[in-house]
């Protein structure tokens, strides 16, 4: 490119501008980095322009000087390049990145987790918060939310709300529009329940309990459930899922392969623990006997199976438990009915505990006669026995006063020093 002789004076006489492709190109020494920083202005090299590049690239090394670029190098070139579509970033804010979060997770979030979402929303729209860019929130700001939450709303609602809000904002930290999660500040809340021992959580019944709760009820089907519930340990949605072809009456099993969710849909347990062969006590085994007479002659219907990713597969299918017309059920609750549960429960003269207890009696019930912790898991679809040891086998200790008595009579016959006997063996 040739210049005139004043330009190239000019030009020489500027140092950190020169050119590059016929335009002007200026070069920067910014902290941490080996090489200048070149960017191009797209201008022409006249007189005015490298004026123009002179000043420009003045004013920048000012801003370095003050600490702006290891403060915010995004905004440093924001400042110095408004025009850059790199830096232009447009706002986005908290009901922005709820969308973004849905459709990156809209084949993968289950019926449960989308209510939640739908809930988190409502819940952030009446405090004002929907709108806010998430660059703003900070953990401050989380903090004032969840206190004014804390006024109206139970401490595990306000838990649920807070795990969508921090699921969305790990959403901006990954695509880099949030440099850190303000929850990385947040304050751990202390749940009420944290400070009661875990066992007072499970309230299970007794047998005892369980014969007036089933005299108390007066329909043969509801009968069966409660009773299979107790002395199976199978969620209800699991049960009202459950077909007779996963039924071996005489193994004396039945296969948990499905659970019924909230929408009304058939998929897999969430986890792979759940899916999973029960082995049948007499009583369960009776219940199911009791069942078979009801609806087990009934023609299969084909099924839509729901899986993750959208994916879906039809399967003939005969439920083991119907509803009043002989349809499948479309509700996982144990009754369907409005306080069906609670006016058994009061006809009963019991003190009114959820259905839910039903699966917590079980596992207690089997602690109280030895069996082993890994075993009920097992049973229950835990994937762990961790529940079973912190939660179950507490209550224990407190319903067996006796326990360390009967340890003690073990121990007085046992001798770890003794030989141990001849087997016969070799």
């Amino acid at each position: 490119m040739n210049l005139t002789a004043k330009v190239a004076r000019l030009l020489d006489a500027t140092p950190g501008v020169h050119i590059h492709k016929d335009r002007l190109r200026i070069a920067l020494k910014v902290p941490g980095r080996n090489n200048p920083v070149r960017k191009s202005l797209g201008l022409v090299p006249t007189e005015a322009n490298i004026r123009y590049a002179g000043n420009k690239l003045s004013a920048m090394k000012i801003d370095v000087q003050a600490g702006m670029f290891c403060n915010d190098e995004t905004a440093f070139w924001r400042k110095h390049f408004p025009g850059d579509p790199r830096y232009n970033i447009v706002n986005k804010s908290l009901c922005h990145y709820l969308d973004v979060y849905c459709e990156s997770r809209r084949h993968d979030l289950s019926y449960s987790s989308q209510q939640k979402i739908k809930t988190a929303r409502t819940f952030l729209d009446q405090h004002k918060m929907l709108e806010l860019d998430l660059r703003d929130i900070s953990h401050r700001e989380l903090e004032v939310l969840r206190n004014k939450a804390l006024e109206t709303r139970k401490v595990s609602t306000v838990q649920e709300y807070f795990r969508v809000i921090r699921s969305v904002i790990d959403e901006a930290v990954r695509d880099g529009y949030v440099e850190q999660s303000p929850f990385l500040r947040l304050r751990k809340l202390r749940n009420a329940g944290d400070e009661q021992d875990p066992a007072d959580l499970v309230d299970p019944f007794s047998q005892s309990e369980l014969a007036r709760i089933m005299l108390a009820c007066t329909r043969e089907q509801h009968q069966i459930m409660i009773q299979l519930m107790f002395w199976t340990g199978m969620r209800p949605g699991e049960m009202k899922a459950l077909a007779w072809e996963d039924v071996d009456m005489e193994a004396g099993t039945v296969k948990v392969r499905y659970n019924l969710n909230r929408a009304g849909h058939i998929k897999p347990p969430k986890t792979l623990a759940g899916i999973r062969t029960i082995e049948l006590l007499p009583e369960a085994l009776n219940a199911l006997k009791r069942q078979r007479e009801i609806t087990f002659m009934h023609p299969a219907r084909d099924e839509q199976i729901h899986f993750l990713q959208n994916k879906t597969r039809m399967e003939s299918r005969r439920r083991v438990f119907l509803s009043r017309d002989n349809k499948p059920y479309l509700n996982p609750e144990l009754m369907s009915a409005p306080k069906a549960w609670a006016n058994i429960l009061r006809k009963a003269k019991l003190t009114h505990r959820e259905p839910y207890q039903l699966r917590h009696s079980y596992a207690s019930m089997m602690l109280m006669i030895g069996a082993h912790p890994a075993y009920i898991a097992k049973q229950m679809g835990h994937k762990d026995w961790g529940m079973i040891r912190t939660i179950y086998a507490r209550w224990i200790d407190n319903e067996n006063p006796n326990y360390r008595y009967e340890l003690a009579e073990k121990l007085a016959d046992f001798d770890p020093l003794a030989t141990p006997k001849d087997t016969g063996t070799g």
